[in-house]
């Protein structure tokens, strides 16, 4: 039986176990975005030459796929950003490979860092994706649109997006601009030494621009500060 492990990675350092496992693993698979994190770990050195950067997920199960079959055996890393089960790769390696051959090791979602950062809970909150995924030319198609975010934020009064380049924070803050009692924040590269958050009405983050990867939380009835 295959040993696929899925490892988030982009907020705390590995725990030994992980590291334990990337260790012995025959290869290592990363997207390009998780690859440049993954620099950032001491553990990327001595991995350096299992590590295969493929940014289509299509592909990255095709590769595994193969992999199990020349070698069952085979002990697989796939690296995720923050928690793999949360809108992530997790959830497609299990449907593909079954729970009995694949593990989950999660870091912090990228949503428990953004409310962290901005002192808010996030139990009361409703999480949208309008991410669309990594590949461009083969864009998964949303359970919401952009055109649902104002119903939504009226009916819950607090939402967190995951946003892509095409649904970013500017775009869904200028569906919002005729509703005056909201703070937008954008929370930008999280995990990154660079993150930072961006609070301000729909009309002043309409008119910026931002780092991807970034997430945005929408609150309503906030009084501007």
């Amino acid at each position: 039986m295959a040993n696929i492990y899925v490892i988030g990675i982009g907020y705390k350092p590995l725990e030994k176990r992980s590291a334990d496992i990337i260790a012995r693993s025959a290869i290592i698979l990363a997207s390009q975005r998780l690859y440049e994190v993954f620099l950032r770990y001491p553990e990327c050195e001595a991995a350096a030459d299992r590590l295969r950067v493929i940014n289509n997920v299509n592909e990255t199960i095709g590769f595994m796929e193969s992999l199990i079959k020349e070698n069952p055996d085979s002990t697989i890393t796939l690296l995720a950003s923050g928690d793999p089960m949360f809108f992530g790769i997790g959830r497609r390696t299990v449907e593909e490979f079954g729970k009995d051959s694949v593990e989950i090791i999660p870091d912090l979602s990228s949503l428990q860092r953004a409310f962290s950062l901005i002192k808010e809970p996030w139990d009361d909150a409703l999480l949208v994706s309008l991410h669309g995924g990594p590949d461009p030319d083969r864009r998964r198609k949303p359970e919401y649109g952009l055109d649902d975010i104002p119903s939504i934020l009226d009916k819950s009064g607090k939402i967190a997006i995951l946003t892509d380049g095409i649904n970013n924070p500017s775009v869904i803050a200028a569906r919002l601009v005729s509703h005056d009692d909201i703070r937008i924040y954008v929370c930008e590269r999280l995990g990154y030494p660079e993150e930072r958050v961006i609070e301000g009405s729909p009309r002043e983050i309409a008119a910026q621009t931002f780092a991807d990867p970034n997430i945005v939380i929408i609150k309503a009835g906030a009084e501007e500060r």
